[in-house]
């Protein structure tokens, strides 16, 4: 009876529950596609959040992490190779005027090219062999282009007695190499207290001097060519990251200090790429501003705004990922995301900023087909400053190729400032130009490693 019961007083309760079942499943339904419409609006505009943030901390870390072993990887075929000449792959450097050098296996093969001197098929150049500079040939395979033009050391390259040294910076231990005027083999004399601080640029190496050491050897200047904090073989910051020159002008005011330490009564400060950033930022916050009689700039990274924009513009990366990038670079809280042990102050290294502050007289070479540092910050740095700053512009050269688009321009250019800079326009004005023939024989001793 119990269970008649029971059974008596609970159909009322499914009966009601079945008459009420479809209203209920109605609103549940408006609900349940609420629900999913939320769930998908959020995980759409998370996606979407994070997919902007992942994109924005690879751009901003792109140009802050050392990847030298990543600049020189062969990409360009050597098709054939004769007695007196090469056929290459055509090819944006390959068929750009002026000098080119070549390397296998990690320079052992190096070789010296001269200008284009013909199409022998309608997908290759031909360049006169002018040097080989290692006992292995060259070969058809492919090749790592070395801007740097000549290799190894001022020893082993231009035959210069090279002091191998170490500078003490705030980091650590820094290589250089320090090379002496040398009066008996026809430099000028009375200079060798002025010394000229050659700064390389991004993931570059001191091998970046090459081109200019054996002109201010003529001169009779000291030059003192520097590595910096994250170089191989230099030591490490504290993240292990490039700061743009925010930091690595630290390294430089130890170079000068260095000199001055060693019988330097001036210095004349050079650099290229972000070298020349690095170069701007010594001149301006230096302990030691008037020592400094002058500054050499080679397709210098002036305003790091600017290129990080024309970059990611050129990656077709959305404006919100670009600023959001500029963000964590720059912010004390974005910082982190990037793993920067600080921001980097980049309003402190622009055009008006560097106008405002310059005191020193500046040459500044700029390749006006650079496709790395584009060269309007540097136009407009000589625009707001025609009183300090001469502004070179080198057609047809890309980035830091001045010198290798027309060596005898880009020296009589450098001897003729340095020269009225220092008080020695006869002797810069008698030189024979470029110093050192970009088709030199090889030395007895010369190799193929970029050092």
């Amino acid at each position: 009876m119990t269970c008649d019961l029971l059974r008596t007083r609970s159909t009322p309760s499914l009966s009601r529950r079945a008459r009420y079942a479809g209203p209920r499943t109605e609103q549940g339904r408006w609900a349940g596609a609420a629900v999913v419409g939320a769930v998908g609006a959020v995980s759409m505009f998370t996606l979407s959040a994070g997919l902007l943030t992942v994109g924005a901390r690879v751009m901003a870390r792109l140009p802050l992490v050392p990847l030298h072993g990543m600049r020189h990887r062969p990409d360009l075929p050597v098709r054939a190779v004769f007695e007196d000449r090469v056929h290459l792959d055509r090819s944006t450097e390959s068929v750009r005027d002026g000098y080119l050098a070549v390397r296998q296996a990690g320079g052992t093969a190096h070789v010296r090219l001269g200008p284009v001197q013909g199409t022998p098929t309608s997908r290759t150049v031909s360049r006169p062999l002018l040097a080989v500079d290692t006992a292995e040939p060259l070969r058809v395979d492919k090749a790592a282009v070395n801007g740097f033009y000549w290799a190894g050391s001022p020893a082993t390259a231009h035959g210069l007695a090279t002091e191998e040294i170490e500078i003490e910076s705030p980091v650590g231990q820094m290589p250089a190499w320090v090379v002496r005027p040398d009066v008996d083999a026809g430099s000028v004399p009375g200079q060798e207290s002025t010394w000229a601080i050659l700064i390389h640029g991004h993931g570059g190496t001191r091998g970046e001097a090459l081109r200019v050491i054996p002109l201010l050897h003529r001169l009779g200047l000291t030059s003192l060519a520097i590595t910096y904090r994250n170089d191989t073989g230099a030591p490490a910051s504290a993240d292990r990251m490039y700061h743009l020159g925010a930091d690595e002008w630290e390294d430089t005011e130890a170079a000068i200090e260095f000199a001055l330490d060693h019988g330097a009564r001036r210095i004349v400060l050079m650099g290229w790429s972000m070298g020349g950033g690095i170069t701007l930022r010594t001149s301006v916050r230096s302990a030691h501003r008037e020592r400094i009689a002058g500054l050499v700039l080679d397709s210098p990274a002036v305003d790091w705004q600017d290129i990080l924009i024309y970059h990611a513009t050129a990656l077709k990366a959305p404006k919100p990922m670009r600023s959001l990038a500029m963000w964590m670079m720059t912010s004390p809280v974005g910082r982190r995301l990037v793993r920067l042990h600080e921001p980097l102050a980049l309003h402190e290294m622009t055009p008006d900023y560097y106008a405002e502050h310059l005191i020193h007289p500046t040459q500044l070479f700029h390749a006006l087909d650079d496709a790395t540092v584009p060269p309007g910050p540097s136009r407009l740095l000589a625009a707001m400053r025609p009183d300090l700053v001469e502004f070179e512009p080198f057609e047809g050269a890309s980035h830091t190729r001045e010198w290798n688009r027309d060596p005898v321009r880009y020296e009589r250019l450098l001897a003729g400032y340095l020269g009225r800079l220092l008080g020695v326009e006869d002797e810069a004005a008698a030189l024979e130009i470029p110093v050192r023939d970009p088709a030199a024989p090889a030395r007895e001793n010369s190799i193929g490693l970029r050092l």
